[in-house]
Formats: structure tokens, C-alpha cells, sequence
């Protein structure tokens, strides 16, 4: 049986555009521009030692910070974010959140992804955000109203998703790794949208593979 194309968008990391702004490089993978439903923007950022970025939000947003490696510490909060952790911001209002990174000697790795509140309040959130089985998705925040999951793979994993919402279109990103979504090769940092689509097919093609799902 041929598998149908389904429309979408793929960006490859390799061909990312990196900017430098004081002490952070910084990747946008996803921009308003991209009509990505929900989800407004996705952005990677790399600090340098004790580097200081700041991510402004917009009004009604909800934005996950993930600290792919390293640790980091935000404004008003005095608690240290690690890799097991995840921190969720709910904002009604456009604010300005500092990112710091907490390392004095190395560099520190976040993924900062900004989605557009169903229900806007002002609240902050920090979940543990532990993987202890392979081969299964879990969810990312529990306090988010959009489905959203984290997984990892053993190499030739197959998987099937169905979603939640056939109306909405799948944002899905390697994080480490490499799978085929939908015939589709993405390896480390690339991500794709796909849209009209009500299940989505993957595989994990190396091992201990790790990737982000969202319904947006």
C-alpha cells in the first residue's frame, strides 16, 4: 500500500541561520510567518558561559522552556532549570523573560516554544520530566491545552499517532537522532509541519532517537 503525501514543511538544520546577539546564538526554526496554527514561534538558543538571552513573549502566550543541555535560570525565579525539568510561562500580557545561563563553564542549550493560549492566565509551571520507559511518548507539560509529547526510541521503532484533533497540523521535531515521518528523513534539530493529516507514521532509524510532538 502507497503511503499518501500529506502538505508540509520541513526545516533541516543544516541549513539554519544562526545570529549571534551578545552572549547567545540564537536559531529560529519556526516564525509567525510559517502559519503554524497555534504554535507562534520556535526558537533554539545557545548561551555562552554565564550568558544572559532575553525572549520577548507575545500577549496571550504560553511558552515551554526545554534545556536541552546545561542549566539555566530565569528572572523572579530563583529555582535552577535542569534537563529533567520543564518550565512552563503563561502570560496575558506581552512580557520579557531573561534567560541565564547558569554554567560557568560550558555552554548551555535551550529549545524556547511559544504557543498561543486557549485559555490566557498569568501562571508559571516546573515539571519533572523524567523518561524511564523507552519507545512510548509522554507528555511534555501537563499544563498545556494542546496535546504535546516527548519520546525515546530504540533504533527500527515503528509508531503510529493518532491525533487528538484531525483538524490540526503536527509539529514534530528531531531532537536528537534520526526518524522518517511519513516517509520523510529527519536527522538532529531538523523539524516539520504537517497538515491534513489524522495519523502520522514514524521510525526511529538510530538509537536512544528523541523527538517532540505537538498538535497545534
Amino acid at each position: 500500500m502507497m503511503l499518501v503525501q500529506t502538505p508540509s514543511q520541513i526545516f533541516k538544520a543544516d541549513f539554519a541561520f544562526w545570529k549571534k546577539e551578545n552572549q547567545a546564538v540564537i536559531n529560529q526554526i519556526i516564525s509567525k510567518e510559517n502559519n503554524a496554527g497555534d504554535l507562534k514561534t520556535v526558537t533554539e538558543v545557545v548561551l555562552d558561559e554565564n550568558g544572559i538571552f532575553e525572549f520577548e513573549s507575545e500577549e496571550n502566550s504560553t511558552l515551554i522552556i526545554l534545556t536541552l543541555y546545561g542549566k539555566i535560570q530565569l528572572n523572579r525565579f530563583r529555582k535552577v532549570i535542569s534537563s529533567e525539568e520543564v518550565f512552563t510561562l503563561k502570560t496575558k500580557e506581552k512580557s520579557t523573560v531573561t534567560i541565564k545561563n547558569y554554567l560557568n563553564n560550558g555552554k548551555t542549550d535551550i529549545l524556547i516554544i511559544e504557543l498561543q493560549s486557549l485559555n490566557p492566565e498569568n501562571a508559571f509551571f516546573i515539571e519533572e520530566l523524567t523518561i524511564e520507559k523507552q519507545n512510548t511518548l509522554i507528555p511534555v507539560s501537563k499544563k498545556l491545552e494542546t496535546p504535546n509529547f516527548i519520546g525515546l526510541y530504540e533504533g527500527r521503532k515503528e509508531e503510529i499517532y493518532s491525533l487528538y484533533n484531525p483538524d490540526k497540523t503536527i509539529f514534530g521535531m528531531v531532537i536528537n537522532g534520526a526518524f522518517e515521518f511519513q516517509n520523510r528523513l529527519l536527522e538532529t534539530r531538523d523539524s516539520i509541519l504537517l497538515r491534513e493529516i489524522s495519523a502520522l507514521e514514524f521510525e526511529a532509524l538510530s538509537e536512544n532517537a528523541l523527538i517532540l510532538l505537538l498538535e497545534i
